[in-house]
């Protein structure tokens, strides 16, 4: 769901990124069993998750501080920055867990402000989604949203955006440090 209020979050993904290097290897997968029968509605169709994905879940709050603790002196990148703030600010409501990355690097609102600087091209009913971003800049398409898939996936592309940007406008230190 998109509505931390109401949704809980199945599962959670994050990984290390010191351009030009993925850390692939040490990224982070969890998922989630919230101590219950779940009810999955939609998400072994949209993420792929059944019922013996959570037979090794993992502890929410054990989880979410090693997330907390991924983020101190990082900058958080994400695909939706309104989306995944929101849930983070909920885990951090409700756990108590604090979540302070020094910046936060939205890749949609990069794509969106970059297709905006064009007045005779209104952007398009799914020109922003992850994937149609990708396809922009040549990177191969995932079907899945699959949460650890879709760290790699922007990560991808916020190397390429950044590689792109620094080719076309200067040094990429002046853009990150005003993109929050």
């Amino acid at each position: 769901g998109l509505d931390p209020k109401k949704h809980q979050i199945l599962s959670i993904a994050w990984m290390r990124i010191h351009p030009p290097v993925m850390h692939v290897g040490n990224a982070q997968y969890h998922v989630f069993a919230h101590g219950q029968e779940l009810e999955l509605g939609q998400s072994p169709t949209i993420h792929g998750l059944t019922k013996p994905d959570f037979l090794h879940s993992s502890e929410p709050r054990q989880t979410f501080a090693m997330l907390s603790r991924a983020l101190n002196d990082a900058v958080l990148v994400c695909h939706h920055k309104g989306m995944d703030w929101r849930f983070l600010k909920h885990i951090e409501a409700q756990h108590g867990i604090p979540f302070n990355p020094l910046a936060i690097f939205d890749t949609l609102a990069f794509e969106k402000h970059k297709l905006g600087r064009n007045p005779h091209q209104p952007i398009q009913v799914g020109q922003l989604t992850l994937s149609a971003c990708r396809k922009r800049y040549n990177l191969p398409n995932y079907h899945s949203h699959h949460a650890l898939t879709d760290t790699v996936a922007c990560a991808e592309l916020f190397l390429a955006q950044c590689y792109a940007f620094e080719s076309s406008n200067g040094p990429l230190r002046s853009f990150l440090k005003n993109s929050h």
